[in-house]
């Protein structure tokens, strides 16, 4: 178990001190949420191939959240949507010209931000990324707990 709580308390730290909670130290480089960064990641990599429900389980949040996101994006200039010719209720999520330049800036701020962290690394940096991928694949592998489906309030 005290693996466990180490594991927990790494990956804590690694989400809080990746810039979270401090705009200035984002990754993106840019004052934009980490989900609007990585969604317009997501739509630079994808664009014009992914609905709103797709992107959702690529950024593993709510759609309804994501949904609001688009709309944001969309009232930004950053984002259109339009009907999927193989379902019309679905809407495909295409970057304007505005939102195409401001993902490049994201995927190259970001880029930047990582390689400098690889020079910090005294690990060989494939063997960081791989492990990283194991946990990824790992934390896919195991199913939620009916905790988490249940979402209890927890009393003090």
């Amino acid at each position: 178990m005290d693996q466990a709580r180490a594991l927990r308390e790494a990956l804590r730290y690694l989400v809080v001190a990746h810039g979270a909670q401090e705009p200035q130290r984002r990754p993106c480089g840019a004052a934009l949420s980490l989900p609007h960064a990585y969604a317009l990641l997501e739509l630079l990599q994808n664009n014009g191939t992914l609905t709103v429900t797709e992107l959702a389980a690529r950024l593993n949040i709510d759609r309804t959240n994501v949904s609001r996101l688009c709309a944001r994006m969309e009232g930004e200039g950053q984002l259109t949507r339009t009907p999927d010719p193989r379902d019309r209720r679905a809407r495909r999520l295409e970057l304007t010209l505005k939102g195409h330049r401001l993902a490049q800036q994201i995927d190259i701020s970001s880029a930047q931000h990582f390689q400098t962290l690889l020079q910090h690394l005294d690990a060989d940096s494939h063997s960081v990324v791989q492990a990283l991928n194991q946990l990824r694949a790992a934390m896919e592998a195991v199913p939620p707990s009916q905790a988490d489906v249940d979402s209890p309030e927890i009393e003090p």
